[in-house]
């Protein structure tokens, strides 16, 4: 019976993969190798990204409940917004901020964030809304917005009414809802949205 050339001389075929004294190319050691290193080299790279876009999802903010004087102070009038200057956070001056308290009944507010909901920038009220210098994002005299870039009305602060004193608490955004701006349970930057599948990116403050 003839025999097989490769047994003849005593050499296994390769093409057999159960053969115990099958080995792995050069050329095979060599792609595996570099799909590896491609690979870690993936991971280190996506890593600093994914931190990067998914951080803000991890952070919330520092909050505390900042005396905004009497309540009966009779610079609260009813209609008007009072541009109130207050420090919010371990920095001091250099943490300052601006909130735009108006009265709406006897301790009853409507407490204003004034940074913009497009880029952050400082909106100014004017008689007819607000209004943002950067890109010109209007907003009316509910917050809500106009006309520009910004992505939903001006963030609200929650407020208290504590031995007749005026206590102002956490920052929350708002939306848009029949008409008439609302105020969430969530803490959102300027530019994140509230509503849909990015608004699970971002957390509700603890």
């Amino acid at each position: 019976m003839a025999e097989n050339g490769n047994d003849r001389a005593g050499v296994s075929s390769y093409s057999d993969v159960n053969d115990p004294r099958a080995v792995v190319s050069r050329s095979k050691f060599l792609t595996g190798a570099t799909i590896g290193l491609g690979g870690l080299i993936g991971v280190a790279v996506a890593v600093p990204v994914l931190g990067f876009v998914l951080g803000p999802s991890f952070t919330t903010e520092d909050w505390y409940w900042t005396s905004f004087g009497a309540v009966d102070n009779a610079e609260y009038k009813k209609g008007t917004y009072v541009p109130v200057i207050f420090e919010r956070g371990k920095l001091g001056e250099l943490d300052r901020r601006v909130a735009y308290v108006r009265r709406d009944g006897d301790e009853e507010f409507t407490i204003v964030s004034n940074v913009c909901m497009h880029l952050g920038c400082p909106v100014q009220f004017k008689t007819t809304g607000f209004a943002c210098p950067c890109h010109g994002g209007q907003y009316d005299v509910e917050g809500m917005r106009t006309a520009g870039p910004p992505i939903r009305p001006l963030n609200r602060f929650e407020y208290k009414v504590d031995n007749g004193n005026l206590l102002v608490g956490r920052v929350f955004a708002t939306e848009e809802i029949d008409g008439q701006v609302v105020m969430t349970d969530q803490f959102k930057l300027p530019g994140e949205p509230v509503g849909g599948l990015l608004g699970w990116l971002y957390p509700v403050p603890s």
